[in-house]
């Protein structure tokens, strides 16, 4: 994945629009599009600042392979952040039918009190 896709993944994981990303960075909504349409790399304080926000890494989000390809650099250095350790794991969840994950959350619960 480029720059812009895996901040579209952390993004939507914390449940921000691009224009909240937009503001709470400091930058503009325009250079979000630019920047796909481009598939260029934004400037490193704005990398920095859109990073802070996501709460992870720019270099998490320059990583090519954000999948588990490549992560043993990340998960050995714990910088890795917790939507990309467990992705898999949350779209297994989120095929499961309700009243399964339900079930899940319950186990889960219980294993962990």
């Amino acid at each position: 994945m480029n720059f812009w896709e895996n901040v579209d993944q952390e993004r939507e994981f914390k449940n921000l629009t691009r224009k909240e990303l937009a503001y709470k960075a400091n930058f503009s909504l325009n250079s979000i599009s630019t920047g796909i349409a481009r598939n260029s790399i934004p400037a490193a304080d704005v990398a920095v600042r859109i990073a802070r926000v996501l709460e992870t890494t720019v270099e998490n989000l320059m990583n090519q392979n954000s999948g588990r390809e490549n992560q043993s650099d990340f998960h050995s250095s714990g910088q890795e952040s917790l939507y990309t350790k467990y992705r898999n794991f949350i779209e297994d969840f989120d095929k499961l039918a309700p009243e399964n994950q339900k079930a899940v959350i319950q186990i889960v619960s219980q294993i962990t009190h």
